[in-house]
């Protein structure tokens, strides 16, 4: 193992470290937080209470990791992305589970950006529509949290699905 290697396996602990904690962050706050604060709303009975003031100051702390976990995975995928496809084990599959991978990251990095801006646009009338229409349940599904969540969780599985086609590849 020379120092390339070294630095390689470095820059991969970096890239799956970022990965887990954004999207494990982002598990914990749509299967704990939010059910917790809901719950705490509605013990509250005011829209206004302890429950959306804790929602805000999780979601304040947990924007500059999602911030840094972005940036880590940004410049980590490039080098690790470069580092394989200039290998002769980077096959026609790999490269179409590459693309798949990365299209799922620019979408799940899209949803964390407009995701806070559109709930401070929202957030004056936030106690005004409680059962949202079809077209608000749609955006929500495709551009909530759970969007974001389930987009990461595929993008782990690509990871593995690629470092198996990888290991295929160098098996020959």
């Amino acid at each position: 193992m020379n120092a390339l290697d070294v630095i390689l396996l470095l820059i991969r602990w970096a890239h799956a470290l970022a990965a887990v904690t954004w999207i494990g962050g982002s598990l914990f706050m749509l299967l704990v937080g939010r059910p917790a604060l809901r719950s705490i709303r509605n013990s509250n009975g005011a829209a206004g209470d302890a429950g959306g003031l804790a929602g805000r100051a999780l979601a304040a702390e947990f924007r500059p990791v999602v911030a840094t976990a972005i940036a880590v995975l940004i410049v980590t995928g490039v080098i690790l992305s470069v580092s394989r496809l200039t290998s002769d084990a980077a096959d026609i599959a790999y490269v179409a589970a590459l693309i798949a991978k990365i299209a799922l990251a620019l979408y799940a990095f899209g949803i964390a950006w407009l995701l806070p801006r559109r709930r401070r646009g929202n957030s004056a009338a936030a106690g005004e529509a409680a059962v949202p229409n079809l077209r608000q349940r749609i955006r929500l599904a495709v551009s909530g949290p759970a969007a974001l969540t389930v987009a990461g969780v595929v993008v782990i599985g690509l990871a593995d699905v690629l470092g198996w086609l990888f290991e295929r590849g160098l098996a020959g």
